[in-house]
């Protein structure tokens, strides 16, 4: 990193039209980008190459383009980037994609009817997963493009050291598979966006961002999608926090605490780690007692930060099982930032789940202070009076996502990631999921002791 000054950059698509269609998400990309904008938090790129602002203040924007097919098929199966690209026009989709897709013809087919597609191809949608929770939508190719666009330009800025901290809000997609959508999610971006970190430099003077750590902790599910891609490698660390109940059918089954990766002698065993929780208070535990431990064993050259906030207070998927309040969220996350910071640990944060979209851009605006270094009074800042009408932020209009009254306790004894968590200790679940994870930290500690 460059001196004391963390320079943080953007990702906003040049359309945002494609992401607000997104049918688990309708219209949330476009409430996030504008609180963020409202707040003050972004600077536009200069083109004269000057900068009389220090980058710590604000964002950098980086207006991001479309990727490539080529660059979707660095990790998705080439039959199955066929099928989320089938129906549309434009023969410029195979190319680099220069142009500004504001102006770009690619469009649905108008030949081509959802109705007249499925009749004829239901088989593929089986396959491949666009059914039911993924199903076809308008502008579907352009989503997909424009969401692995913008982790891989970000990644880059970041691989070719122009940034420290990169932001990616409409990414963090973490349980599409590498040849079907799944939860939502079309692309794993995140998974893209590791690979891209993990290249060579351009620049021969860098040094390569050689092990990378995939932390999947605010989100509420099992980042499955990401671990799976990663699972035979120990040039990767996965680690995802999520509620876990695969007798009550909780999505997606996957992610318990003895799951760790493939077995002893393998290089990659304990390289794919899971904290299952449902205590209250426990994320800030957790933090603090697990997390912080693993990437310090691990000692990454960069991470990869998913953000979903579907285990806020008022979620409607995962509302009432975590309720989390954002105070808690933001304060765990700020940690880990600190950390990466003094080690001076390349980020890139990924958005993810979350289905109240107030909530998910007070969130995700909050994230983006603390990432700048000008965290927010969650209390005492209210919400710009021009982003009002767009989304109701009622009836407080600040910044705050409190938790369910049976968190609350434990977050208003807790100052950051401290505070009285006897009851945490006491826990018999949680601490076996802890003792487990001390195992690992032990494993990871001897293994990279040297470097």
């Amino acid at each position: 990193m460059s001196g004391d000054a963390v320079r943080c950059v953007y990702a906003l698509p040049k359309d945002l039209d494609p992401l607000d269609r997104l049918p688990s998400n309708q219209g949330r990309s476009s409430a996030v980008h504008n609180l963020v904008s409202a707040f003050g938090l972004l600077r536009e790129e200069r083109t004269d190459g000057q900068d009389d602002e220090p980058p710590k203040n604000r964002a950098r924007v980086l207006s991001t383009k479309l990727a490539s097919r080529a660059e979707l098929e660095e990790f998705h199966d080439p039959e199955y980037v066929g099928s989320l690209l089938r129906g549309y026009d434009d023969p410029k989709i195979d190319a680099n994609n220069e142009q500004d897709h504001r102006s770009s013809d690619l469009k649905r087919n108008p030949e081509i009817s959802d109705a007249h597609f499925r009749s004829e191809h239901d088989e593929e949608l089986e396959e491949f997963g666009l059914e039911h929770d993924c199903p076809r939508f308008s502008k579907m190719a352009q989503y997909v493009l424009a969401v692995a666009g913008a982790a891989l330009e970000t990644s880059r800025e970041l691989r070719e050291d122009r940034a420290d901290i990169g932001i990616v809000w409409d990414g963090g997609r973490h349980h599409a598979q590498r040849s079907a959508a799944a939860g939502f999610c079309y692309v794993n971006d995140a998974a893209l966006a590791i690979s891209e970190l993990r290249r060579q430099p351009t620049n021969r003077a860098l040094k390569k961002l050689d092990r990378v750590l995939y932390l999947d902790m605010l989100d509420i599910h099992h980042g499955d999608g990401v671990e799976l891609a990663f699972w035979s490698t120990s040039r990767v660390l996965t680690i995802s926090v999520h509620h876990h109940d695969p007798e009550g059918g909780f999505y997606p089954l996957s992610g318990a605490v003895e799951s760790s990766g493939p077995a002893p002698p393998s290089p990659a065993a304990s390289h794919a780690l899971n904290i299952p929780i449902r205590t209250p208070g426990a994320l800030s535990y957790v933090c603090r007692r697990t997390i912080l431990p693993l990437i310090s064993a691990y000692k990454p050259s960069a991470l990869v930060i998913q953000c979903g906030v579907d285990g806020l207070a008022g979620d409607p998927i995962g509302g009432r099982l975590w309720g989390f309040g954002l105070k808690e969220m933001g304060n765990c996350l700020e940690a880990v930032l600190q950390d990466s910071i003094a080690h001076r640990r390349k980020v890139l944060l990924l958005g993810g789940g979350g289905y109240h979209t107030p909530n998910v851009a007070r969130a995700w605006a909050h994230f983006t202070s603390i990432a700048l270094g000008r965290k927010f009074d969650l209390e005492e800042t209210e919400i710009p009076l021009e982003v009002e009408g767009d989304v109701d932020y009622g009836p407080t209009y600040t910044l705050d996502v409190s938790g369910l009254e049976r968190a609350s306790s434990e977050q208003s004894r807790s100052n950051g990631l401290q505070g009285d968590q006897g009851n945490l200790e006491d826990d018999p679940q949680l601490q076996k999921v802890v003792l487990e994870l001390d195992r690992h930290v032990s494993v990871l500690q001897n293994k990279y002791a040297s470097c």
